[in-house]
C-alpha cells in the first residue's frame, strides 16, 4: 500500500482541482494548510503520502487517514504538501445522509486508509486532473457508498426546516428573505422555526444565507467573471467584504486559488486537461 500512495504523489501536479456543483465542493490539492475556521457544510477529508493533520478547538494536532467531520465544527487542516481531497457537503443535501450515520453523533470520525484501497486507480485519475464534473460526482458517490455503513432513508432533520432551506435556496441572492416570509411559508411561528434551524443545522437562517450567497459568489467566480462583479452580484458591499466572509467560512482568500487552480461546475464543463 505504501508504493500505491507513492505513486499517487508521483503523479500529483501543483494545481489544485476545485470541482462545484449544487451543496457540495471537492477541493484536490497538495498544499492544504487552514487555520481555526468553522463552516456550515460537513467534511469529508481523504489524505494520500502521509497522514494529514487536524486540530481542533482546544485540542492536540491529531493525524488522520480519513475524517468525516459534522457541520460547523471548529478546525484547522495541514496537508503537510501531500496530495489531499477536501469535500464539502451542505448538511441538507441528499448526499449528507451517507456521513450523518458515520458520526454516531461526535464531531468527528476518523478511519483507516484502507476502507479506501480499492479506488486508489481513480484517486490517481482525480488527482492528476483527468476527470471531468460528472466522473468527479460518480467518485464521490462510490466513495461515500463505500464508507457508510447504511445510509440513511432521508436527512435527519424536520421537514419543515428543509422545506425551509428548499424555499430560500429559490430566492438567494436575488431576494434575502426575512424569517417571517420563511415561517409563514413552512407554517411554524417565528421563533420556533429560528429554534428549530438552529437546533438541527447548527447554524442561525442568517448565517445559512450568507453560505448560499457565498456559494453563489464561487459559481460565479468559477465562471469566469472579475471579483469586484461577483462581489456585487452576490449581495456584499465590496470585494473586500466578499474576501473577508469568504476567509471567515472556509479560511481562503480568492487569491489563494485563482492563481493555482482549476476549475469544474455545473457552468464550466470543458475539459480539465
Amino acid at each position: 500500500m505504501l508504493s500505491q500512495r507513492k505513486e499517487l504523489n508521483l503523479v500529483s501536479e501543483n494545481q489544485s482541482k476545485i470541482y462545484v456543483w449544487d451543496g457540495v465542493i471537492m477541493y484536490v490539492t497538495r498544499e492544504h494548510l487552514t487555520k481555526a475556521h468553522a463552516h456550515f457544510p460537513a467534511l469529508l477529508q481523504i489524505g494520500f503520502g502521509t497522514t494529514f493533520a487536524v486540530t481542533l478547538a482546544q485540542e492536540e494536532r491529531s493525524y488522520h487517514d480519513i475524517v468525516v467531520m459534522a457541520p460547523n465544527v471548529s478546525h484547522g487542516t495541514d496537508s503537510e504538501n501531500q496530495s489531499y481531497i477536501a469535500v464539502l457537503i451542505d448538511p441538507d443535501h441528499a448526499l449528507y445522509c451517507y456521513l450523518h450515520p458515520l458520526l454516531n453523533g461526535e464531531a468527528i470520525c476518523s478511519l483507516p486508509a484502507s476502507c479506501l484501497d480499492s479506488f486508489h486507480p481513480q484517486f490517481q485519475q482525480l488527482i492528476a486532473g483527468h476527470l471531468n464534473l460528472v466522473e468527479a460526482q460518480q467518485l464521490l458517490i462510490n466513495v461515500l457508498c463505500a464508507l457508510s455503513s447504511g445510509k440513511l432513508p432521508q436527512l435527519p432533520w424536520d421537514t419543515r426546516i428543509l422545506q425551509a432551506c428548499t424555499y430560500i435556496k429559490q430566492l438567494v441572492p436575488q431576494q434575502i428573505p426575512t424569517v417571517a416570509q420563511v415561517a409563514l411559508q413552512v407554517g411554524l411561528s417565528e421563533s420556533r422555526l429560528m429554534h428549530l434551524f438552529s437546533q438541527q443545522l447548527g447554524i442561525s437562517m442568517r448565517r445559512y444565507i450568507l453560505w448560499l450567497r457565498i456559494c453563489y459568489a464561487i459559481k460565479l467566480w468559477v465562471a469566469g467573471h472579475n471579483l469586484i462583479d461577483v462581489a456585487l452580484e452576490a449581495g456584499f458591499a465590496d470585494q473586500a467584504h466578499y474576501t473577508r466572509t469568504l476567509r471567515s467560512m472556509v479560511d481562503f482568500a480568492p487569491s489563494m486559488l485563482k492563481e493555482k487552480a482549476i476549475f469544474m461546475s455545473n457552468s464550466t464543463l470543458e475539459s480539465l486537461e
